[in-house]
């Protein structure tokens, strides 16, 4: 039986499938906070670890017009 996500909760931690993820390249050394799995529902963890814990690619994702 393939697991249900609902919209708006996925996270890439715990999945069944292991998918790729880009992480953009600011949080490097600091703390960052990401889905728990439910809505309403965060962890704050590092972002080295983050990075290390789903392998995943680091990338220059900010829309430099909507950083202020």
């Amino acid at each position: 039986m393939r697991p249900v996500y609902e919209r708006g909760t996925i996270t890439p931690f715990g999945a069944t499938t292991a998918w790729p993820v880009v992480a953009d390249e600011r949080i490097v050394g600091r703390q960052v906070s990401v889905g728990g799995g439910d809505h309403g529902v965060a962890v704050a963890v590092s972002g080295d670890d983050v990075i290390r814990a789903l392998g995943a690619t680091l990338a220059d994702v900010t829309d430099p017009e909507q950083v202020g």
